[in-house]
Order: C-alpha cells, then sequence, then structure tokens
C-alpha cells in the first residue's frame, strides 16, 4: 500500500506542482518519504508478494530519476580562465561572532559572502581588515543583515538606503570585483525569507507565497545584473529546496554550480544546530552564470554555531 501511495504522490507532485499546504510540504521533504520502503525489504523475499517487489522496483527508479545527487567524480576541466574561490554562509542571526571571526581569520576563501549578520563585528578586528581589506554590509539587507569580503579590489558596487530602518528580504548586496587588469566578476548575495509554517490555513501549514515573491523580486534585480553580460556569481541562502517550483526561477538564467561540481547530496541545512550534524536540506546555492566555470564545489558543515553548513567554490572565469 505504502509504495502505492508514495508513486501517486510523486504523480500529483509532478503534474499539479503545489506550493502550499500538504503537498507542497511533501515536495520539500519528497526524497525522505523514501525511506520507510526500507522496513519493506524483508518481505521482498516471501513468496506471493510480486506486486509489491514491482511496486518497490517502480519507486526505487522513481527515486533515482528525481532524486539521484550529484556523482562528479571526474577531475574538475582544465581552464585557462582566472580562478576565484569563494565562500557563502548563513551565520545565524544568534551566533556568536567570535566563531565566524575565528574561521575567516583562517581565509576560507579570498571572496566572502554571509547572511543574517549586520557584520559590526568587522569593524574591531583588524586581522580580518587585513585579510579581506574591501568589505561591504548592507546592515539592513535582508533578515539580520548581508556582508560581503573581498581580497580582490570593488569597482563597483550597488547603493542602498542606509537609513532603513527594517530589514528588506528582496535586498541585493552586489559588488564587481577586479580579478585581475581587465577582468573582472559580478558576486551578489541575497537572502529570502522562510516559507510561512505558522499562520496559513492550511491542515499542513506550509504557505511559501511571501519567500516567492521576494525571490522573484530579487531575480529582477539579478537579471539588470546579468544583462550586463559580466561574468556574475550569485550566491546565498534562497529558503527553497531544488525539488520546490521555485527552484525554476533560481535557475532559470543561472547554473546550480554545486550539480555541475559538487559530490553528494549536498545538504546545507540542519534543523536544530546544536543537536544534529548531519545537514538535511539544500536551500543555500552558489549560482553563475555560464561564462563562469564550476570547478569544485564542497560544503563544510562543522559545527560553528550556526544551522547552516558553509559551502565553497572553485570557479575559472572566462
Amino acid at each position: 500500500m505504502y509504495p502505492a501511495l508514495l508513486l501517486v504522490l510523486n504523480m500529483l507532485n509532478l503534474l499539479l506542482h503545489p506550493q502550499a499546504g500538504a503537498l507542497g510540504m511533501s515536495e520539500v521533504f519528497a526524497p525522505f518519504l523514501f525511506l520507510p520502503l526500507a522496513l519493506l525489504i524483508p518481505l521482498l523475499f516471501v513468496r506471493g508478494f510480486g506486486l509489491l517487489r514491482v511496486a518497490f522496483v517502480c519507486c526505487l527508479v522513481v527515486w533515482a530519476l528525481r532524486f539521484m545527487p550529484p556523482l562528479n567524480f571526474a577531475p574538475p576541466p582544465e581552464t585557462a580562465a582566472v580562478e576565484l574561490d569563494l565562500m557563502t554562509w548563513n551565520m545565524y542571526v544568534n551566533n556568536d561572532p567570535q566563531n565566524a571571526i575565528d574561521y575567516l581569520q583562517q581565509k576560507p576563501a579570498p571572496v566572502v559572502v554571509l547572511q543574517e549578520t549586520s557584520g559590526e563585528w568587522l569593524a574591531d578586528d583588524d586581522t580580518l581588515k587585513k585579510i579581506y581589506p574591501y568589505q561591504l554590509r548592507y546592515m539592513q539587507g535582508a533578515p539580520a543583515g548581508l556582508v560581503l569580503l573581498s581580497s580582490y579590489p570593488i569597482v563597483n558596487y550597488n547603493q542602498w538606503d542606509s537609513r532603513k530602518s527594517e530589514w528588506d528580504p528582496n535586498a541585493v548586496l552586489w559588488a564587481e570585483l577586479e580579478l585581475a587588469p581587465g577582468k573582472t566578476v559580478i558576486v551578489a548575495t541575497a537572502h529570502p525569507n522562510n516559507p510561512d509554517l505558522a499562520s496559513c490555513k492550511w491542515p499542513f501549514c506550509f504557505e511559501p507565497g511571501d519567500r516567492n515573491q521576494q525571490i522573484s523580486n530579487i531575480f529582477s534585480q539579478v537579471d539588470q545584473l546579468i544583462a550586463q553580460k559580466k561574468p556574475l556569481i550569485l550566491a546565498g541562502d534562497f529558503n527553497t529546496t531544488q525539488w520546490e517550483p521555485a527552484y525554476k526561477h533560481l535557475t532559470a538564467n543561472l547554473q546550480d554550480t554545486y550539480l555541475k561540481a559538487g559530490l553528494g547530496w549536498g545538504a546545507t541545512w540542519r534543523p536544530f544546530e546544536l543537536v544534529s550534524k548531519f545537514p538535511v536540506l539544500r536551500i543555500d546555492y552558489i549560482l553563475a552564470t555560464p561564462d563562469v566555470v564550476p570547478l569544485k564545489v564542497d560544503v563544510d558543515c562543522a559545527n560553528r554555531g550556526s544551522d547552516h553548513c558553509v559551502v565553497t567554490g572553485q570557479y575559472g572565469i572566462e
């Protein structure tokens, strides 16, 4: 019975593309709904359960087609382009800044974007000023702020209203960096809110309407940057999984670089940062225009006081 229900659920989700309610939430956790099938394995060897075996195999095929993680075992492609290492991390709004300071002083990447932090703690750290002499802080940008740190000179960046008193989940923080003479790249970060899980009318409260609109507003700004025909990397916490309809907006004009150069499940968020060491969902992304070549993308889930893992990527900039 369960395998049949699972197949019907996947068919409904593929046909209807649900965004809210129980069906919408089922897409968020869709791969994990296959885990109870393991309890049925002993029955596969019992005579008279032929239909179960057929349904079980069908479920495995559906899982492989829909949810198989990237397996990029091949070495990175050779490129004559300028290489850039970049890191994105949602610090978590209540995290101790010292956790970030200790980590960033190791210079995990020449370019870093952070979410859920105002970055006020950067002003008092001389070591980080030397490692990242070029810094942008958008303290009202998205929930709790956005930060961009760079070892490369900033030649252009977006302006914002510093008098804002409220966070703006539609905000995009971007800067054009000079990697070498005549070679620049635009790096941007954003952080839309998570779906509403408390106040909606559905039996299983999951209402992503506001988040979806914020993603649309963010990408209307990103599309203007793409129109400049310069290499662009957009990294951040987008609070959506790759199985939700909103993900198509993320990758309409940009490539999901983890799928091109990552290995394995790649989950970046764990629901209980102090309890669980194992992330569940991939909601943090590094997206890029086609003229950016993904060489390697890694996820580091060491506990640094956040419910999000660190995502780092190595790229060739054509």
